[in-house]
């Protein structure tokens, strides 16, 4: 119970960091998603319900802070984040360590196509210009954050 709680309120906080300092780690007008690479840790660390929970409702939480289009797409991308992470909760030190980080990196890779490609639906872009101009450096400047968060919290290793 008090798991859960502490991993609440991470999770705000995160969100708060997300929300009002997101901008700051802009690069080239890409921004990484925190609120992912926390819901991919819980799912990892914690349980695949509370992951699933959490990405829900940090993800209602900013989809109504930023007032998106969609409301909900962020919820959805967030559960179906902490779903997928979850799959592998206490099986991932058991995957080597270049398989984990495809791993991470397909699971960034569902969060970003749920967000950034329905989010583009109506756009001029093409879909050629929002795969390669967004959605793939979104995916790896996410990713090389998740590494070093990860590497740093010595999530995977035994």
């Amino acid at each position: 119970m008090f798991g859960i709680i502490k991993n609440s309120i991470l999770g705000l906080l995160v969100l708060i960091f997300q929300w009002m300092l997101g901008d700051v780690f802009s690069l080239y007008g890409l921004t990484p998603s925190f609120l992912a690479i926390f819901i991919i840790y819980i799912g990892l660390t914690n349980s695949q319900i509370q992951a699933i929970w959490l990405g829900f409702f940090l993800g209602f939480i900013i989809d109504a802070l930023v007032s998106t289009d969609i409301m909900g797409i962020t919820a959805l991308a967030l559960s179906t984040l902490g779903y997928l992470a979850g799959i592998f909760h206490g099986r991932i030190v058991r995957i080597p360590v270049i398989v984990q980080y495809l791993l991470y990196t397909g699971f960034l890779l569902v969060f970003f196509i749920l967000t950034v490609m329905i989010s583009f639906q109506d756009s001029q872009f093409s879909t050629g210009n929002i795969v390669f101009l967004v959605l793939l450096p979104k995916t790896l400047y996410t990713l090389a954050l998740l590494s070093g968060s990860f590497i740093v919290l010595k999530v995977g290793a035994e």
